[in-house]
């Protein structure tokens, strides 16, 4: 792979993709409604080129390849906080975003389209998930992330590019600022409070962000087209020790409200996705255990304590 166009270039995930690439010389187009907001790394990185404007006003003269380009990564999404994942206007916008950009990466003469999906579209999963069995959301942003899956691939189809999906894990890292459960933990015991839950008894995987961006670089060089590749660490536990591991890190001491939350559903579900024709098509191995990426994600908090208070 060496060229790439990302949408979705100022979100979490999508700026750590675009760093990934540029690291591993790839030449790469990111579409941003918001240029104030990119990194100001990738604002100076010679290799990415910057394009401003919503998705549906971007003529694909302004972006014209001669050779086209190889991979077209659509990470661009509204509504991805707790907050916003029932708010269906929101949510069934999305659809429209999607297949607009495909639509472009077919002008473009893209040679491969990824989208992503998430493990919100198997919510009550009981096992190790698999990414081709049937979805059970349990919340708008779970069934449009379903929705969109089809619509593109069947779009995708008529238009003659390759198409893949891919089941994104939950992921943590530096940067992720919504109101997640990582999130929710350590801003909340370093401000010396107790975290409330439920009883956390689901099984749960979670996969450091920079790990997900190498994944999604090895699809976009190695992943087949037509196929749906789940995306996550291999290591399962239940969401009660990930937390206690947060605990231990910043400060054993402090207490944790487990269990003195109502949880929302009696049912127990799992996000833990089997990985392995990601590993067998593509060859990636998780490298960074989740202990490592707290260590990381605790630092950045402490260093950008003022945004907590």
């Amino acid at each position: 792979m060496k060229t790439a166009v990302v949408t979705g270039g100022t979100g979490f995930i999508g700026s750590w993709l675009i760093e990934e690439l540029l690291c591993n010389d790839v030449e790469v187009v990111t579409l941003v409604r918001n240029r104030s907001r990119v990194l100001k790394s990738i604002e100076a990185d010679p290799h990415c080129r910057i394009v401003e404007g919503e998705l549906s006003d971007i003529l694909s003269e302004q972006l014209a390849s001669g050779d086209g380009y190889d991979v077209f990564y659509h990470l661009s999404w509204g509504g991805v906080s707790p907050e916003h994942k029932n708010d269906v206007g929101l949510q069934l916008g999305n659809i429209d975003m999607s297949l607009v950009a495909l639509e472009l990466a077919k002008k473009l003469k893209c040679r491969k389209f990824i989208a992503s999906g998430t493990v919100a579209e198997y919510v009550f999963c009981e096992d190790i998930l698999d990414v081709n069995s049937r979805q059970t959301p349990n919340d708008m942003y779970g069934a449009v992330k379903v929705a969109t899956h089809y619509l593109l691939e069947v779009r995708a189809k008529q238009l003659g590019i390759p198409f893949i999906w891919t089941v994104l894990p939950s992921t943590f890292g530096e940067r992720r600022t919504d109101n997640n459960i990582i999130t929710y933990t350590i801003q909340t015991l370093l401000k010396g409070k107790k975290p409330l839950y439920g009883n956390l008894e689901q099984m749960w995987d979670f996969l450091y962000v920079s790990e997900v961006a190498r994944a999604l670089r090895y699809i976009g060089e190695k992943g087949i087209s037509g196929k749906t590749y789940g995306i996550g660490s291999g290591i399962y536990k239940p969401l009660r020790e990930y937390i206690i591991g947060i605990r231990d890190q910043i400060d054993p001491k402090l207490e944790l409200g487990i269990g003195e939350y109502p949880d929302m559903s009696k049912q127990t579900f799992s996000s833990c996705v089997n990985i392995y024709d990601l590993i067998k098509d593509t060859g990636f191995v998780p490298s960074i255990s989740f202990e490592k990426g707290i260590e990381k994600t605790i630092r950045y908090w402490k260093e950008n304590y003022r945004l907590i208070l």
